[in-house]
């Protein structure tokens, strides 16, 4: 089953082009990536003069129920650029404002990802930091 949710965000995402970021995703990893993994569409801006699309991808594994949480990065064609691994958190609570994400975590913390140069290598949110996985320059 897939789980999809559109946030308004100026841009609507036809269900095709939400079908082309999760398939590039699983032709990037089968094992990392699935069709019924719960893939979120976030939102999008745009750095440096491309627009970057941002969703949350859910694997389920394993009896136990154990999910591992990516946070993807795509160019609006589908391009797959890359992820942050292990950023717990609800997806219809984060804001994108400008050339920043806000997450909803104690802002003592870390609940910024803050995009007004680049693609930040590493982010630091709710007390970890979480690693750039680059896949493309896109």
């Amino acid at each position: 089953m897939l789980f999809f949710i559109l946030m308004s965000t100026g841009n609507v995402f036809s269900q095709d082009n939400v079908n082309v970021f999760q398939q590039n995703a699983i032709r990037y990893s089968s094992s990392f990536f699935h069709e019924d993994d719960r893939f979120t569409i976030l939102g999008n801006m745009e750095i440096n003069g491309k627009k970057i699309v941002f969703a949350n991808n859910v694997h389920i594994w394993g009896e136990a129920g154990r999910a591992t949480w990516r946070f993807l990065l795509f160019l609006d064609d589908g391009t797959f650029l890359g992820m942050y691994t292990g950023i717990v958190f609800d997806p219809t609570e984060i804001k994108i404002e400008g050339q920043r994400i806000l997450f909803p975590f104690n802002p003592e913390l870390g609940n910024v990802m803050e995009f007004s140069d680049s693609i930040p290598d590493r982010v630091w949110l709710d007390g970890e930091v979480f690693l750039f996985l680059k896949i493309s320059d896109g």
